[in-house]
């Protein structure tokens, strides 16, 4: 893994930093965007009568990030869903560093290229402040899961992962410029519209 992590963020230092320092015509090398945090999040929507249901999604996402996955809670409880506050939920890993430099080379290169009918990613996920979020439905997208079949049964019962990647853009179109150097593809014809 450190090969990718290293190819990933020597990309980012020698290509895609001074890339997007004549791009955005900026004065230091410093006020270049960065990615700073990529957080990995699985639910699942399973009744509450099964106490360990967020377990199989923990142990997805720890074996996709090589990570401990924390498991999260409802924060608000709704009765229409027989789900009350502080009842398991999923689990989420959020990643810096090399793990994150990993994850993001994976993901780009291995995952999304595996997608039915991908023609890349759409342009309304990100937030207003520079950050973007995706969501992955298969599983069975990540190799790392695809020796777990037998471990993983109760995956049905998940609604996929959310990625959500945290960037020190100030704008959606500053963040869209720093992930399109780091190879995150977007569909063409939202690409024309900038």
């Amino acid at each position: 893994f450190l090969a990718m992590a290293a190819r990933y963020k020597l990309w980012y230092n020698q290509v895609a930093r001074p890339d997007l320092l004549t791009k955005l015509q900026l004065k230091n090398v410093h006020q270049v965007p960065r990615i700073e945090q990529i957080s990995v999040s699985a639910s699942t929507n399973v009744t509450t009568s099964q106490l360990n249901h967020p377990v199989p999604a923990a142990f997805a996402l720890e074996l996709i990030t090589g990570r401990t996955a924390q498991l999260t809670r409802v924060r608000k409880g709704n009765a229409r869903y027989k789900v009350r506050q502080g009842f398991l939920e999923g689990a989420k890993v959020n990643l810096r560093g090399e793990d994150m430099w990993n994850f993001l080379d994976r993901l780009v290169t291995q995952v999304m290229p595996r997608i039915p009918d991908f023609n890349g990613l759409s342009s309304k996920g990100f937030d207003g402040n520079g950050n973007y979020a995706l969501g992955i439905r298969d599983w069975g997208l990540f190799l790392e899961l695809d020796s777990q079949h037998s471990n993983l049964s109760n995956m049905a019962s998940a609604r996929g992962f959310g990625v959500l990647i945290n960037t020190s853009a100030k704008t959606d179109e500053e963040a869209k410029l720093l992930l399109s150097a780091m190879r995150v593809p977007f569909a063409q014809s939202e690409q024309g519209e900038q």
